[in-house]
């Protein structure tokens, strides 16, 4: 069976044709290039190379309300009725994001994992998922009789919690700016962002390799990652180990909610790009470090998911139901 897959963040719209575990065919929109959502779904109508399928399925980084969606990180509101009727879908499902790359674990391949650190999953326990891209998305597997049922969460809006008098800092220089600090305003794309300005207090901008001023705002987080993967700038290569910390430190916190014995999967785009970094002992280290529950989290795996298409899969297998 045919269907339609999307996976709609704040940064890219991603919609694919898919037919079991193949993608037909893929094509990837800039969001900030389009004023409205029908205007992408237009274009990717316009591109697909062969017969509209009828069913159809759109993971959108938002809070999902009854058939209608309002995105966080991008002024779109979708709402599905109008979309089904303007397109002529026989069957819309909208869901949010993470949702959507939740159900894409259950079909995930080994191959698709890079595990950091020690522990083996329990079969049959909860899982949980988080992944920082434009914004910061959680969801979480509780096992069921019928296999595993799908919680979606707005995790990524809690309390940012510092561990350390560094990241107390952090939290008062971002109280500044954010009326809320949310765990988002830093482990994000614009997160990054945000550690970096922090640690620039007291250096010269244009000390390193690296200016703010020289890069356009939607590239400084790849600029950031890049120069911290290659050793070619001190702040970058900070900014990122901190990065490293809070998100494992974040990881752990969502595993003791829902005691994911089952294993922890580390989705979105900046832990594929660093993952080097990721690997080399501080996002474990503040996985682990949680008091009196260190030696639960000892035993809990961690995974990084390394397939760009996790949140397709998870669309697409909803749409086939």
């Amino acid at each position: 069976m045919k269907v339609i897959a999307g996976d709609i963040g704040g940064t890219n719209a991603r919609l694919a044709i898919i037919q079991g575990d193949k993608i037909l065919f893929e094509k990837h929109y800039p969001s900030r290039d389009f004023g409205k959502f029908a205007g992408v779904f237009a274009a990717f109508v316009k591109d697909v190379p062969m017969p509209l399928p009828g069913c159809a399925c759109l993971a959108v980084a938002g809070v999902v309300k009854g058939h209608r969606v309002e995105a966080t990180n991008i002024p779109w509101i979708i709402d599905g009725p109008d979309l089904k009727k303007q397109f002529g879908l026989e069957k819309l499902r909208l869901i949010n994001d993470f949702e959507a790359a939740a159900w894409g674990i259950t079909v995930l391949t080994k191959d698709n994992l890079v595990q950091i650190g020690e522990g083996k999953p329990v079969s049959n326990r909860p899982k949980a998922i988080l992944g920082a891209g434009t914004g910061l998305g959680q969801a979480i597997l509780i096992p069921g009789s019928k296999g595993y049922r799908v919680l979606p969460t707005e995790g990524g809006h809690v309390d940012f919690a510092p561990g350390n008098e560094q990241e107390i800092e952090l939290l008062r220089y971002l109280m500044q700016e954010f009326a809320h600090v949310s765990v988002e305003r830093v482990l994000s794309g614009p997160g990054l962002i945000n550690i970096y300005k922090f640690l620039l207090q007291g250096h010269d901008p244009e000390e390193g390799v690296f200016s703010m001023q020289a890069v356009r705002g939607e590239d400084q987080p790849a600029h950031i990652t890049g120069h911290a993967l290659k050793g070619t700038d001190h702040l970058c290569e900070n900014t990122v180990r901190m990065f490293c910390r809070i998100y494992g430190a974040e990881a752990g916190n969502l595993a003791l909610t829902c005691l994911a014995s089952g294993g922890v999967y580390i989705a979105g785009g900046i832990a594929r790009k660093i993952l080097p970094i990721l690997s080399r002992g501080g996002f474990r280290k503040a996985f682990e470090t949680k008091g009196r529950m260190e030696k639960v989290l000892k035993h809990i795996p961690t995974y990084v998911v390394t397939s760009p298409q996790l949140g397709l899969f998870g669309a697409a297998l909803i749409a086939r139901r």
